[in-house]
């Protein structure tokens, strides 16, 4: 039963990065969460059973429980006083990650790892760590030459034309998102460089090319992902791994020293530093071969470098230049930060002051694990409104950090930074033990949180970030010879044991229990794809359809999400008034109750969803084509959505749509001026009051 758990554990490593399709609404993070959730249910079920016939706990004391104890405290506090529990245990529907199940998950994979894993196993681990992640970053490798995996298995064709987003400038591969793809990169190439070292000598010359190579290809895709923040990440996690393999270094040779054994002292020195400066040597070439080749956020690529060097050689003929009749702009292709968009950090700003005031509007738990896209409205600064994204939704605070001061309080935050800086104290205390492999995930997990600062964890990231502490404690454990003769003495026990008629019972009970987990998070998964499939069939005219499927959605989910109920009630109040036209009373009548139902039940699964107030309105909104009582309900929601989020110039600027079309034009003036003084630069707003100004009582 344990090498079962172990090899659950290669499959993890091996399939959630790789891992998305094209069926669900969301293809990325949703989809790894969901087989995170299925493979730790088999390896606690098939811990559980491991225990119960081996008729002992099995259960190691590691230097970490105390944080880790404490952490999980402050987030079960901070889901109970959370603004919405539904939120706080599942996440951010679409995400997940982060929510109390996912930590709840995380740490059992911590536990199930050091107490089923053994030392020499984990060299082969980390042999399915390297191969997942060469598959994951040769498939995003790929999509900077213009080739896509996933579009060939879409669409068949090996480009990228089945991307909206222009993946060649910023790959993102099997992640979804860049920044996400270059956290988990910069978090492997301090493990791939630890392993190069480890080789040098010690192994074949075709192995220690195939680990160059292994570099090679993570940095370049690192450097296609247009990562800032990554680049940022590794480079400081670079100075991390220096700094505690000097330290672990330092120590053998002091403790060699104390023990009077000068000869062999210099020859461990001489054999550990030969292979670290020869691997330097070879990484630091080839990192900054591919820097100059093709360039980073903050450098140009060599082929721009060469090109500006020939602009300037070349003496230029200047030329009469003939009148010409003005154009339209021609049509830019990039991120909005590439076209003239608000820049990150100003952005990240404002979002990070919201997040503070967040904090102290609730400074003890916090709103609410994973419940920053509903507190952060009420907190949103103005200046908000200046920025070119003003109108999007923000689900996290863009600082992990901030994220858990905003969501978890004071009590989560600092238990957030106990558990990691307990990590440091622990690596700082055992870094003579094992120099280069402590320095190699130290390095990995200060990249890790250096990235996280300008952003958040995500499921790949989060696995590791959990894991890091057991693989270092395991690879730590000195009792190699101990667990062995363990071994051996179980082996004679277990061949003289009889299963008792109890075992089998119990047995049978984990399993069944564990099937059950299975068949909820697949459940979950098939109420998502039939989300996925009701919006595609709507956007295709198929509205009848779309509406069964998205109804399906909501019989499937076990946990009885939102936004499936708001998908049924925004579908049926659209299709009401095409109903009503065709003269079918009861259809429509039907269409109707679903409508205000399912509208109803939305708003009972999460009452502090600015979202959810914004689609009720707009339900009302419809419905009122046919029932114009309703539009006083719309504007009694969108009042009620104003107290959530007071700085939202939308809002108010809806309301004064309403107010207008209800014969208030004087209080529909007032708020759309309101809503300029918000966003100056609101031209819908300004429109609208030149016209409502205009039209005559």
């Amino acid at each position: 039963m344990r090498k079962t758990v172990v090899f659950f554990f290669h499959l993890i490593f091996l399939l959630v990065p790789l891992f998305f399709t094209a069926a669900n609404d969301e293809l990325f993070e949703f989809n790894k969460i969901i087989l995170t959730y299925i493979f730790t249910s088999l390896i606690l079920g098939t811990w559980v059973i491991r225990m119960i016939l081996e008729k002992k706990m099995l259960w190691k004391k590691t230097p970490f429980d105390i944080p880790i104890a404490i952490f999980y405290i402050s987030q079960l506090l901070s889901t109970l006083f959370s603004i919405n529990q539904q939120t706080s245990i599942f996440g951010y529907y679409s995400r997940f990650n982060g929510g109390l199940l996912s930590i709840s998950a995380y740490i059992v994979l911590y536990y199930a790892f050091v107490n089923n894993v053994k030392r020499i196993e984990v060299k082969n681990l980390l042999g399915t760590v390297f191969l997942g992640a060469t598959l994951s970053a040769f498939y995003a490798f790929m999509e900077h030459f213009g080739h896509s995996f996933s579009c060939l298995f879409i669409t068949g064709n090996f480009d990228v034309s089945c991307w909206i987003q222009d993946v060649q400038s910023r790959v993102f591969g099997t992640f979804g998102q860049p920044n996400w793809l270059a956290a988990y990169l910069i978090m492997i190439l301090p493990l791939a460089g630890s392993r190069l070292i480890d080789l040098f000598g010690k192994a074949e010359i075709w192995k220690r090319v195939l680990f160059v190579v292994f570099i090679a290809l993570y940095f370049s895709t690192l450097l296609f992902t247009g990562s800032r923040s990554g680049l940022v990440g590794l480079a400081v996690g670079v100075v991390a791994y220096v700094t505690y393999m000097l330290i672990g270094l330092y120590r053998q040779h002091s403790l060699d020293a104390q023990q009077s054994v000068q000869q062999k002292k210099k020859k461990t020195t001489e054999h550990t530093l030969r292979p670290i400066l020869y691997s330097a040597g070879i990484g630091t070439v080839v990192c900054f071969g591919l820097i100059v080749i093709f360039g980073t956020p903050f450098t140009p690529k060599l082929s721009a470098i060469i090109g500006r060097l020939n602009k300037t050689a070349t003496p230029q003929v200047q030329q009469p230049i003939p009148a010409q009749v003005p154009s339209s702009p021609s049509p830019q292709s990039g991120t909005q930060l590439d076209i003239g968009g608000s820049e990150s950090g100003d952005i990240r700003k404002v979002v990070w002051r919201g997040a503070v005031q967040v904090w102290k509007r609730y400074p003890v738990f916090g709103s609410g694990v994973e419940t920053f896209a509903y507190s952060y409205y009420k907190d949103r600064p103005m200046e908000h409104n200046a920025l070119s994204e003003w109108d999007f939704l923000y689900n996290k605070a863009h600082n992990e950090f901030l994220n858990y001061l905003a969501t978890t309080g004071t009590v989560g935050f600092t238990a957030y930074l106990l558990m990691i800086g307990w990590v440091y104290v622990w690596a700082f205390r055992h870094a003579h033990e094992s120099p280069l492999t402590i320095a190699a995930w130290m390095s990995a997990y200060t990249a890790l949180h250096v990235s996280n600062f300008f952003g958040f964890s995500t499921v790949v990231v989060s696995i590791v970030f959990y894991l890091l502490p057991a693989f270092l404690y395991v690879s730590n454990d000195n009792n190699v010879h101990q667990e062995l003769h363990l071994d051996l003495q179980k082996k004679s026990r277990q061949s003289n044991m009889r299963t008792e008629t109890w075992q089998w019972i119990l047995c049978c009970g984990i399993g069944i229990a564990t099937l059950y987990l299975l068949i909820v998070f697949i459940n979950m998964w098939r109420a998502d794809v039939a989300y996925a499939r009701g919006k595609q069939l709507l956007v295709a005219n198929q509205g009848i359809k779309g509406l069964k499927e998205l109804q399906n959605a909501v019989k499937i989910s076990p946990t009885n999400e939102g936004v499936f109920h708001e998908a049924v009630a925004k579908t049926a109040a659209e299709l009401i008034l095409s109903v009503y036209q065709q003269n079918d009373a009861t259809m429509a009548a039907q269409l109707g109750e679903l409508a205000i139902n399912e509208s109803t039940l939305m708003m009972a699964s999460n009452p502090v969803n600015l979202n959810f107030y914004r689609s009720q309105a707009q339900v009302f909104i419809s419905l009122s084509r046919i029932a114009p009582a309703l539009l006083q309900e719309s504007l009694k929601t969108l009042d009620k959505a104003q107290e959530l989020a007071p700085t939202d110039p939308k809002l108010t600027y809806n309301r004064a749509l309403i107010n207008e079309g209800l014969g208030n034009k004087e209080l529909a003036i007032t708020l759309m001026k309101k809503a300029l003084q918000m966003k100056p630069n609101y031209d819908g707003a300004r429109d609208q009051l030149k016209r409502i100004e205009s039209t005559p009582n």
